[in-house]
């Protein structure tokens, strides 16, 4: 079926109404939700469990057509400070900054439709509940592979794999990272203390 590309841009991966599932089971499971901006406080939605990195969030959902979609959304890694990003201090818009870099995977199931994924509904939440949203830079120094910042489309059966850049004030560390797009609850995974 046709990709969304209208709705992509604010409603990412899914911008249905309906409810979603929860299994938080197997290597892959997921439940999004969208990024507040930077000092936000908490969604609307609180998140049920934290879940380790690794370990996927399973949703499923009616996308705006009427159609099944459904995924699993996976944080693979966080790295703070991350050495391997060259941008320099000026583009982060943080005083002292540390760049970070988020390594996230989202597969469409093979029963779904084109699954729409960017940076958009990513966040890094702090203990004080503030959260620090993917700041959407796409330009050289970034880590690589770069996960989408405009959209990009996930097939059925199919994952879709890249790194998100955030710039985080030097010396702070986020305890979680925030899964949130609209119509859903939020998902969030523990960032782990080491």
């Amino acid at each position: 079926m046709p990709v969304r590309r209208a709705a992509a841009a604010l409603l990412i991966v899914t911008t249905a109404t309906a409810c979603s599932v929860v299994d938080g089971s197997g290597p892959d499971a997921e439940v999004p939700a969208t990024a507040a901006g930077s000092g936000a406080g908490p969604s609307a939605h609180p998140a049920a469990r934290a879940l380790a990195f690794g370990t996927g969030s399973h949703w499923s959902d009616t996308d705006t057509d009427g159609s099944h979609i459904s995924g699993t959304t996976t944080v693979i890694s966080y790295r703070q400070p991350a050495e391997d990003v060259s941008l320099p201090d000026e583009a982060s818009g943080v005083p002292d900054p540390d760049w970070a870099v988020l390594d996230v995977r989202v597969c469409a199931a093979t029963d779904s439709t084109n699954v729409i994924v960017a940076q958009t509904p990513w966040s890094l939440r702090y203990a004080d509940g503030t959260r620090v949203a993917a700041p959407r830079i796409s330009s050289k120094g970034v880590a690589e592979p770069l996960y989408s910042v405009g959209g990009a489309a996930v097939r059925p059966g199919t994952c879709y794999r890249g790194k998100i850049t955030f710039s985080v004030k030097h010396g702070s560390k986020p305890t979680g990272i925030v899964y949130d797009v609209d119509s859903r609850d939020p998902v969030e995974w523990t960032v782990p203390k080491a």
